[in-house]
């Protein structure tokens, strides 16, 4: 019986690019192959004067492991021939800035490509280019901003940019006025600390999700004038005379409708961009839930071990991700029959995840904050990550990611350190200095 090293398999290689097409006749290779020595044999066969790296997929997963290993996880005969669908390799993420800041991060957002809004413990909004060079910070928050959420309407007159959440249970709407940013309205009505933020993609509305078990449904479109006389019995009006000399000039929004079913604090929530009448959101109560916003009405509620720290929808792949207190992510379809039952597990941070953030453009490409200090970027057709991207900063390392933002090329991240990093995701002419593991060091 042939050895490991002498033994042989059949393989088909077949490619979806057209520039990387191969003949797609069987050929045999020694079983002891793995990614590195299948990408040789693809550059030979293509006359590659310039080596590409290439992933493989074997029935939809990445192979991470040798030819030989994979026959045997699986229980197959060497005598079967294994169809490898192989695609360029992603470079990983190159850390291009990092801004500081007087507090903890706590949420990020791209309003576009070359503008970036900032959340900090220390109540105050920065917008910052990519200079380097803090535009504006704003102050009209009486307590830490806890979330945002950007329309990427920047620079046009009377169009909300981004929305502000804040522990002072109120959530801001900036917008260009006079020329320049300014609060345009400020939504009132939870009786906790606002923790999340959503836009609907057709930007007419937005949600809100709070510590006070609630989530409020609210029209996007700054009021003729205040509806603060609308206000009923159990919402509050400013608490502090601080708060209300601060705000007495800014005109306040009400909520359309109230969304009630978690027990305990709502820590997330996202639009389902394929259908904007649902939402999901997660909580403390250890539940992922979807929501018609239209009647209010809890469609399902999905039980996690853990509490849910962020979610996220796909209009990619139409699954939801979701972070946790386990250190896990979590993928869903709301499609499928039982949307209640998780899709896949990822596992490889070392403390909570507090963000994840879909690629814009792939139905594949995920990535994921925690407090371990660590961006994880993920493929999920593997179930570890392709890349683990650590601080580079002495006053970044060790310190908990809280906020995670993927806006095009660029990922933006931070947290505890106090610094706004961001990583691009550039061509194979760009060099990739930075601090990251690829899959196989981990």
């Amino acid at each position: 019986m042939p050895s490991t090293s002498e033994a042989q398999v059949q393989i088909r290689l077949v490619a979806k690019q057209p520039k990387y097409a191969v003949p797609d006749a069987p050929i045999v290779v020694p079983q002891q192959l793995q990614r590195y020595g299948l990408s040789e044999i693809v550059n030979h066969l293509l006359g590659a004067e310039t080596p590409v790296p290439f992933d493989f997929l074997v029935d939809g997963q990445f192979l991470r492991e040798s030819l030989d290993s994979y026959l045997k996880t699986k229980n197959l005969s060497a005598e079967n021939i294994l169809t490898l669908e192989y695609v360029e390799s992603m470079l990983p993420p190159t850390e291009i800035a990092s801004y500081s800041h007087d507090d903890w991060i706590s949420s990020v957002a791209a309003s576009s490509a070359s503008r970036f809004v900032v959340g900090s413990y220390d109540s105050v909004v920065r917008v910052w280019n990519a200079q380097g060079e803090c535009e504006n910070e704003l102050r009209a928050h009486q307590a830490a901003v806890k979330s945002l959420a950007a329309t990427r309407d920047a620079g046009r007159k009377g169009k909300i940019e981004f929305i502000s959440g804040s522990q002072d249970q109120t959530a801001i709407a900036w917008g260009l006025k006079e020329k320049e940013l300014r609060p345009l309205y400020i939504a009132r009505g939870h009786t906790g600390s606002v923790d999340a933020v959503a836009i609907n993609p057709t930007k007419t509305h937005f949600v809100t999700a709070s510590a006070d078990a609630t989530i409020r449904f609210w029209s996007l479109a700054a009021p003729k004038q205040s509806e603060a006389d609308q206000i009923g019995a159990g919402e509050t009006e400013p608490t502090s005379k601080k708060q209300k000399t601060a705000n007495v000039n800014i005109k306040t929004k009400v909520a359309i409708g109230t969304l009630s079913g978690h027990a305990g604090p709502v820590t997330s929530v996202c639009f389902n961009g394929d259908q904007e009448s649902q939402i999901f959101s997660g909580g403390w109560d250890h539940s992922m839930r979807t929501w018609d916003v239209a009647s209010g009405v809890n469609v399902t509620t999905s039980l996690c071990d853990k509490v849910v720290l962020d979610v996220a929808y796909s209009t990619q792949s139409r699954l939801v991700a979701t972070g946790h207190a386990d250190r896990a992510v979590r993928l869903w379809d709301p499609r499928s029959q039982d949307s209640t039952v998780v899709k896949l597990r990822l596992s490889s941070h070392k403390g909570f995840v507090a963000s994840v953030a879909w690629a814009p453009s792939s139905a594949y490409m995920l990535a994921s904050a925690s407090h371990d200090s660590t961006v994880k970027v993920w493929d999920i057709r593997s179930r570890t990550p392709l890349y683990t991207v650590h601080a580079t900063s002495d006053e970044d390392k060790g310190k908990k990611l809280l906020a995670l933002d993927w806006h095009k090329s660029r990922l933006l991240a931070g947290g505890e350190g106090k610094s706004l990093r961001i990583h691009a995701f550039g061509d194979r002419s760009e060099s990739a200095p930075g601090s990251y593991e690829s899959g196989a060091d981990r």
